[in-house]
């Protein structure tokens, strides 16, 4: 489990090897989609804390807010599940308010600015009132933009029978409940940035059932979700790799977190 150049799933043939491509994205973008954002889409939003929770779950720390609307589905579930990580960690030292996508849009290009991820901004170029699709590079970028150290672990291949990938499912049971958690099941934990081929979603906790574990996630392509989805294991065979962002809990000086981007690969 060695740091590696990220995972890049844009367009990759399954003759490629990953660790030799050159950029480092897993977003699927195809053509880039260069229409105009038409103002700012605000978000139906609830916190966990309001979630129903039983003796089985496990969640992430209750002040972390969900996001879902239909008004930017299908370009900006990046930023929308941003949103949702960044309002776990609020207050930070230079953010008191979860940002609007258009804030979002702005940090990433202040973070390549400042020399974070030269590929990805060489690919992407600029992205402030464009609807071009981001993945967990870029908000590893934006994090890292607000002084959060942010890390980046891929699962490059099924580990499991018929393509499903319990290295994932383990991994995230054992974030969740490396710690204590309170009597309706709150942890301290930040909640997870999952990404896959074309596509990512918002883990905020599991449920361990005496024969089986889900992981919940939120989708913000979900109009009006009140309660998060049950990703079961058999579910994971939908797409050939993973990652998951995680971040650190405390606030870092922006000059310590580095600005090429490494990944831990599982296995």
């Amino acid at each position: 489990m060695d740091p590696a150049q990220v995972i890049d799933l844009t367009g990759s043939s399954d003759n490629e090897d990953p660790v030799a491509m050159k950029h480092t994205k897993i977003k699927a973008i195809g053509d880039y989609i260069r229409n105009r954002v038409a103002g700012p889409h605000h978000a139906e939003t609830i916190r966990v804390e309001d979630l129903a929770s039983t003796p089985s779950t496990v969640l992430c720390t209750k002040q972390t807010q969900l996001y879902s609307t239909t008004r930017d589905r299908g370009w900006a579930c990046g930023y929308r599940n941003c949103q949702m990580l960044l309002s776990s960690l609020i207050p930070l030292p230079i953010l008191n308010t979860v940002p609007q996508v258009i804030e979002l849009q702005q940090m990433l290009e202040q973070a390549w600015n400042a020399g974070f991820d030269p590929d990805g901004c060489a690919q992407l170029g600029r992205v402030v009132n464009t609807r071009k699709w981001i993945g967990a590079t870029e908000i590893y970028c934006i994090l890292a933009h607000l002084g959060v150290r942010a890390h980046i672990v891929d699962f490059h291949r099924a580990t499991g029978a018929n393509g499903t990938h319990p290295a994932l499912f383990t991994w995230i049971v054992e974030y969740f409940t490396s710690g204590s958690k309170d009597e309706r099941g709150f942890t301290n934990k930040h909640p997870l940035y999952l990404q896959h081929q074309g596509h990512s979603r918002t883990v905020v906790g599991v449920e361990m059932a005496e024969e089986s574990v889900s992981v919940l996630v939120f989708d913000p392509d979900v109009p009006a979700a009140r309660t998060p989805t049950r990703f079961l294991l058999s579910h994971t065979k939908n797409a050939q790799q993973y990652q998951i962002v995680y971040v650190d809990s405390e606030p870092h000086n922006v000059a310590q977190i580095p600005k090429t981007i490494s990944s831990t690969r599982i296995p």
